[in-house]
């Protein structure tokens, strides 16, 4: 990652060395180890009569492709607060109540290593418009969902609905369909 190949303390090239069981990139010069860490993002299966709702993303990456309204959390903002924040600017909706549901890694995921936190709410206002970096939304039965985006989001809606307070007559998590492959 051209990020770390300088250190950010004195500015020398830092060398890859093994510490911590783990292979970090180490300033020869000041000895700053520089860790790599997750990005925090976050998600919200927001549900009404039994059906979730889903953006159509406007923008790369997964442009044109459905996934859960969601985004990155931004300084000094807590998790709930980026949840209702990117809520709001991708579908207009207010929510009243959410519930933290889940954490999960993505590795790899969209640009870099992501930690995405996952909030479920019944309690919002609005009808569902498309803002931000949604080209459309809409509310889905459970048993018929689209192709769904990010990994984290498919295994995200598989909690929700694995969740005993959600099985009242759902369909099981084989509904939630996978995006072909090359994610």
């Amino acid at each position: 990652m051209g990020y770390l190949k300088y250190c950010s303390s004195c500015g020398a090239r830092n060398k890859i060395r093994k510490l911590e069981g783990r292979r970090r990139r180490v300033c020869p010069e000041c000895g700053t180890v520089h860790y790599e860490n997750p990005r925090p993002a976050v998600t919200v299966v927001a549900v009404r009569d039994g059906k979730i709702l889903l953006v159509r993303r406007a923008v790369a990456p997964a442009e044109g492709q459905w996934c859960l309204p969601g985004g990155f959390m931004e300084l000094r903002e807590s998790a709930e607060e980026a949840a209702r924040r990117e809520l709001r600017e991708e579908t207009g909706l207010a929510v009243s109540n959410l519930t933290f549901m889940a954490i999960c890694p993505y590795p790899g995921g969209i640009k870099e290593n992501l930690l995405v936190l996952a909030f479920v709410t019944e309690n919002f206002s609005g009808q569902p418009t498309p803002g931000d970096d949604a080209q459309e939304t809409r509310f889905f039965p459970l048993e018929q969902l689209p192709p769904v985006a990010f990994r984290c989001h498919r295994e995200i809606i598989r909690t929700y609905m694995e969740s005993p307070v959600n099985r009242r007559d759902r369909p099981d998590e084989s509904s939630v369909k996978d995006r072909p492959p090359g994610e």
